[in-house]
């Protein structure tokens, strides 16, 4: 089994992020891969527009996606996209078919002002390789969500997105391994990196299980991180 996570730059335009997207999906070979939260919106969009309108800017996305999945054979954790309803919603896709979706169940404050509604229930999908289970950025600070994910899953995969450059700086991967410890899973965490007046911000990327890290990204930039079990 191989997993790969798209640590995807914001390149500024819906546009621009899509068939970056697209591309890489197209391209690259693995069982898994996964884009990070909201990697097609940029993050002045984010701070600037109710859930209405980023649905109705990217409301195309998934489609786009579903057709890139075409060309890739494995399945594709297509990061999260704005759903019709207002969830923020990571969706998972195989060949160009829907096989599950999941609505994050705690979004942050700055998401709920903007009308971005939480989810009520989990999702954990058998594949022929694992039981795969998935959370969103803020999920993993509640514990309930997590012991109920983490406790029927081998692999989570944790698409996140860091669009705001003051947000403290995190170091290492505090939350992810203490999930990794204590439910004896893979987690999966893949972050989007930002610009700010020029500059990259952002977390690295990582694999990692209870024995330590399995593959992180170099740097803050755009990077696939990849690791075969």
């Amino acid at each position: 089994m191989k997993i790969c996570l798209f640590q995807m730059l914001d390149r500024g335009s819906v546009e621009e992020n899509v068939r970056r997207a697209c591309e890489v999906i197209e391209n690259v070979k693995a069982d898994f891969i996964c884009l990070p939260e909201f990697f097609a919106i940029p993050g002045e969009f984010f701070r600037k527009h109710s859930a209405f309108e980023l649905y109705r800017i990217t409301s195309h996305v998934l489609d786009e996606l579903i057709e890139a999945s075409r060309n890739f054979d494995g399945y594709v954790v297509a990061g999260t996209v704005v759903e019709k309803g207002y969830y923020n919603t990571c969706y998972v896709l195989r060949r160009g078919e829907i096989v599950a979706k999941y609505r994050k169940i705690n979004p942050t404050k700055d998401e709920i002002k903007a009308g971005i509604k939480p989810g009520k229930s989990i999702t954990v999908i058998e594949t022929e390789f694992d039981k795969v289970g998935f959370l969103i950025c803020a999920d993993c600070l509640n514990w309930d969500t997590v012991k109920e994910v983490a406790s029927i899953s081998d692999i989570i995969f944790l698409p996140i997105s860091l669009s705001d450059p003051n947000h403290p700086p995190v170091k290492g991967h505090p939350i992810s391994k203490k999930i990794a410890e204590a439910f004896d899973v893979i987690v999966a965490k893949v972050s989007r990196i930002g610009v700010w007046n020029g500059k990259k911000f952002g977390t690295k990327s990582v694999i990692l299980s209870k024995e330590g890290i399995i593959a992180e990204a170099e740097k803050i930039d755009e990077e696939l991180i990849f690791a075969d079990f």
